[in-house]
């Protein structure tokens, strides 16, 4: 039987996964993780039936302070129980013999020795030349291989060094020879700045099969940096290979290669087999859960996109069995936290993604950090067709206190430079927010000042708590409105602007919503979630394309209102309407088959889903 294919308690496995995620994801992360995280991250992992886990390297706290623990990981006594399981493989990466010695000595059945292809990382990464490396490794591995134990060899670097540039495939093929002579039973080959194509990959592999080396001697070990680590696999697998590395929720990095992203996500991987008609042995439901987990656990973005997506679209169904038996009060969306940074969480549910400024003893300002990080959000969401809306809200007592006024932080009255600088910062994000595809809606927890209110003026729709204020109070510290008056005028008019900004007066949500330009009052703070999701679960009857269409429609009547442009514009959005193959194609069918009101957002995630099924 072909390595790579097997049958292992009754279920077929056609492509063997090993998981790097408790040695390669997390030797990198600065803040120290407790050794009972890396413990339960072990046993989540193998309860998914993944049966390759590489458990932990034997180095130097020096060298890898996060690897410290590697001895009280092996000595724990669920490892040692699942040690001897003969269906289960739980390599350590092992960088000399003194590391070996503790290995055997802690009962380890499989090693891996590691080198580089290319000599700069080399001398980076291990303080040696290749041929120094690869004789340590032989050290490792013949010692090993003595003893009965299985070894495993790692190449590093097999497209481009981050300090010489492109690797030879020569390079690559010398050290895959040396590992394979050693004793290695297969290697990895390791694309460690992630840099590599799926054109790359087959030209390595055909070099390597036309030199005498056989894909069932190999395995692939890619990295994200640039995208293309699971079209590298698939391209790799079309080559022959069996065996591929990957990392659960995509954790990993390397310190010597500046950019380089994490692992292949093992979610990602599981999922492209799995679409493919093709058995790995790992349960996914399962394996989403435990991304989730630990991305928790380290307080990170989940960097799978299978397993946000996967995560999203069974919130979306089980809101949908569950949202008859919600009350009205509260329907209760299950908010997933995606990502977190110092100044904003982010939270999503099926198409919505939900951002909560959260620096409430700032008053939430818009301090350097929260504008930058509210600008990446809006522009990484901005080509993300998976995603439909947006909502901004806020932790505690206020929405936004607007610009930065804190002591030794405020950008007022410094340099043209800062000026500048700060100008840049605000109108990106007006415009970022002003022009996203999505629906944007602010859901005003509580006062706004200056720029907060820019913040809520400068979304689609605004709801809010009776108690909240909006107050254009720039008059009053010398300052006027300048980068969202824009958006203030638009939605206000000159003259209710031209008062609120002269008088600088605080403005009850009452008196904005006599004038339209509040969508809901809730009497209570506490209230404004569910309103929110009442509202968001309203919005499905609208297609997202036909929204941002309508987004379009308002803009020009703005902008170029009376003018040719304005013309050119309504005609170009009636065509792309009326386009064989957009929206408007998959309303009409419905409309003439049943006149009901359609989900969209279960058809923007269905579509998605298609989009992303590789084709065979």
């Amino acid at each position: 039987m072909a390595r790579g294919i097997s049958h292992v308690g009754g279920r077929r496995r056609d492509v063997r996964i090993v998981e790097v995620g408790p040695r390669d994801g997390l030797q990198n992360i600065k803040t120290t993780i407790p050794t009972a995280t890396k413990l339960e991250l072990i046993a989540r992992l193998r309860d998914t039936g993944l049966e390759t886990i590489e458990i932990t390297s034997v180095v130097s706290p020096r060298a890898i302070p996060q690897l410290a623990d590697c001895r009280q990981v092996l000595a724990n006594q669920t490892i040692k129980t699942l040690l001897p399981d003969d269906n289960l493989r739980l390599p350590v990466l092992i960088p000399n013999l003194k590391g070996l010695q503790i290995a055997m000595e802690n009962s380890v059945r499989e090693v891996a020795v590691f080198v580089s292809a290319s000599e700069g990382f080399s001398r980076a990464n291990i303080n040696a030349t290749v041929d120094e490396g690869l004789a340590r490794a032989r050290q490792v591995a013949q010692k090993a291989t003595a003893a009965g134990l299985a070894v495993r060899g790692y190449i590093s670097c097999i497209f481009a060094d981050p300090f010489d540039g492109p690797t030879p495939q020569a390079a690559v093929l010398k050290a895959v020879r040396e590992l394979l002579d050693m004793g290695c039973y297969e290697v990895s080959l390791g694309d460690t700045l992630g840099i590599g194509t799926a054109a790359d990959v087959r030209s390595l592999l055909l070099y390597l099969e036309n030199n005498g080396i056989s894909a069932f001697q190999l395995a692939g070990h890619f990295h994200d940096t640039y995208g293309q680590a699971v079209g590298n696999v698939w391209q790799a697998y079309q080559c022959g290979l069996r065996v591929f590395d990957s990392s659960v929720g995509g954790l990993g990095g390397c310190p010597f290669a500046p950019g380089a992203k994490g692992n292949a996500a093992t979610e990602d991987l599981v999922f492209l087999f799995q679409q493919a008609g093709l058995e790995t042995g790992v349960d996914l439901p399962k394996l989403v859960e435990v991304g989730n987990w630990i991305s928790d656990q380290l307080k990170k973005p989940n960097e799978s996109r299978a397993g946000v997506a996967l995560t999203a679209k069974h919130a979306l169904l089980h809101s949908k069995s569950t949202i008859q038996q919600k009350s009205e009060v509260d329907p209760g969306l299950s908010w997933t936290l995606v990502s977190e940074t110092e100044s904003i969480r982010v939270y999503r549910f099926g198409v919505n993604l939900k951002v909560v400024l959260n620096q409430p003893k700032k008053g939430n300002a818009l301090t350097t950090a929260m504008i930058g990080d509210l600008t990446e959000l809006f522009r990484s969401a901005r080509g993300n067709r998976t995603i439909s809306r947006i909502v901004i809200t806020a932790e505690g007592k206020y929405f936004c206190a607007g610009m930065d006024l804190g002591k030794g932080t405020s950008p007022v009255a410094q340099s043209s430079e800062v000026s500048d600088a700060q100008y840049g910062r605000l109108t990106q994000l007006f415009e970022a927010i002003d022009k996203a595809p999505q629906v944007t809606i602010a859901g005003i927890n509580g006062s706004a000042f200056g720029g907060g209110v820019g913040l809520a003026f400068a979304c689609d729709i605004r709801i809010a708590a009776k108690s909240a204020t909006f107050t254009l109070s720039e008059a009053k510290l010398g300052l006027c409105p300048a980068t969202i008056s824009t958006y203030v005028i638009r939605e206000c008019g000159f003259a209710f602007t031209r008062e609120a900004m002269l008088s600088a007066r605080a403005i009850p949500m009452d008196e904005f919503r006599s004038l339209g330009l509040i969508t809901k009052v809730v009497d209570e703070p506490g209230q404004l979630p569910s309103e929110l999701d009442r509202y968001l679960i309203r919005l499905k009857v609208a297609g997202p394309e036909a929204s941002t269409m309508c987004k379009e429609l308002i803009q020009l009547g703005w902008a170029q209102a009376g003018s040719e442009q304005q013309a050119k514009g309504i005609k170009q959005l009636f065509d792309k309407m009326m386009r064989p193959d957009g929206e408007a194609a998959i309303g009409l069918r419905a409309f003439q088959a049943t006149k009901k009101a359609l989900d969209w957002d279960e058809i923007t995630l269905a579509r998605s889903a298609a989009a992303a099924k590789p084709k065979l």
